[in-house]
């Protein structure tokens, strides 16, 4: 009777604690496409961290907070298209990155994907 009881309560324990386990291969264009892409991000949020870029997206009536979400659930190619043309621009070009993002986040408002504006509405 006690390994009845031992076998009844162990069964149960096993069947519910085995799990599939699956590994895939990962191309290195697929890894070197996933670095480039953090690399992207983080070059673009370190941006928006300067004080003099919150100070301008502040006077446009977009909180950083905002604009650091936007940031985050951009495509790989927005990012590398907006990193790229940040890193062309001159040193005092902070004002045009500051509009470009803005644009994106305002482009990305009229597609539905983020809701910063609220006198934008999404097309539908």
């Amino acid at each position: 009777m006690n390994k009845l009881l031992k076998v009844s309560l162990l069964c149960p324990m096993f069947l519910l604690g085995m799990q599939q386990a699956s590994a895939a291969a990962f191309s290195s264009g697929q890894v070197m496409a996933e670095q480039q892409y953090q690399f992207n991000q983080q070059q673009v949020l370190a941006f928006v961290d300067h004080a003099e870029v919150q100070q301008k997206l502040q006077e446009l009536g977009v909180s950083p907070a905002d604009a650091k979400m936007r940031i985050a659930s951009m495509t790989a190619e927005e990012l590398n298209a907006l990193n790229t043309q940040m890193n062309e621009m001159p040193a005092g070009g902070i004002v045009g990155a500051v509009i470009t993002v803005l644009a994106v986040v305002a482009i990305l408002d009229l597609l539905g994907v983020t809701d910063v504006y609220p006198f934008i509405r999404p097309i539908r």
